[in-house]
């Protein structure tokens, strides 16, 4: 519950724009995102099976002012822009692959705040497949 928790209290602070801790970085989307698709293999075939992905996707970045030790990594939600696959054309589909933050300190206990940690680690929980804001298709 509390990784649910964490997550929402992140999306609030991000919608809210109250607090700069937390802002958008990109990464590589073979890299940085497929691993995490790979967790849940149905999901990540169906998605690398229809679509066509963009090479960077969009992340957020932990600020220095939230923990100095995490800043600058990417954590999600990851947004990826997509294209039916084969189909030539601008992207016209962001795919958002939503996950589960554990913020972790050095012995590996669970924190429910990022402020103390020395890692994160994910787990991918739910796809958002949504048409890119202005595309009428």
């Amino acid at each position: 519950m509390k990784k649910y928790l964490v997550s929402a209290a992140i999306g609030i602070v991000l919608q809210s724009g109250v607090v700069p801790a937390f802002a958008d970085g990109t990464l590589d989307f073979v890299q940085g995102v497929q691993p995490l698709l790979m967790q849940r293999p149905y999901f990540a075939r169906f998605l690398l099976d229809t679509f066509d992905f963009d090479q960077s996707a969009q992340a957020v970045t932990v600020g220095r002012d939230v923990n100095p030790v995490l800043a600058g990594q990417r954590i999600g939600p990851y947004t990826v822009f997509a294209k039916k696959k084969g189909t030539s054309g601008p992207y016209t589909i962001a795919v958002v692959i939503d996950t589960n933050l554990h913020f972790l300190d050095a012995k590996g206990v669970e924190l429910d705040d990022p402020q103390h940690a020395v890692t994160v680690k994910e787990d991918f929980y739910a796809v958002e497949i949504n048409p890119m804001p202005g595309d009428g298709r």
